[in-house]
């Protein structure tokens, strides 16, 4: 199971945060998906449920023969917030521009499930499509801009 309520951040003003880190994710299936993070390259499996259960490296020669077969492209930037580690922003661009998600980790289901969201933090989105990049790809730029106005 996994610990994470995702949120949408309307606004970066005034929020500590780290560098960001920029990844550009394709989706070859439901199971694969390569990503360019920073200057590496990788192939990651996943499961039914959307978790990672393998991370392979790969070449830059291998990334870019396998997004030719890519159905959907993700590009984002990944911060973490300075002032708690267990949270991290992702600032989306291209199809998904417009789309600022925080995640939250937890260690625990009762932490997870008592957890008050910070001021600043905008609606819960964690059981929509816009809390994961695997259900984040399969909308068009129509369909995933009324999902986003739900929550805004």
């Amino acid at each position: 199971m996994r610990l994470t309520r995702r949120f949408i951040l309307k606004s970066f003003d005034n929020i500590p945060l780290s560098n960001p880190i920029r990844y550009e994710r394709y989706y070859i299936d439901d199971t694969v998906r390569i990503q360019k993070k920073g200057n590496c390259y990788e192939k990651e499996i996943l499961n039914e449920e959307n978790i990672l259960i393998q991370k392979i490296a790969i070449t830059k020669e291998e990334f870019l023969e396998l997004k030719e077969s890519a159905y959907s492209k993700i590009i984002r930037d990944s911060y973490l917030y300075l002032k708690d580690k267990s949270v991290s922003i992702k600032k989306y661009y291209g199809d998904y521009e417009g789309l600022n998600r925080i995640e939250v980790k937890f260690l625990t289901i009762d932490e997870m499930n008592s957890y008050i969201k910070e001021i600043w933090m905008g609606n819960e989105i964690t059981s929509s499509p816009l809390a994961f990049d695997k259900d984040l790809s399969k909308l068009n730029r129509k369909e995933f801009l009324q999902e986003l106005r739900k929550y805004l």
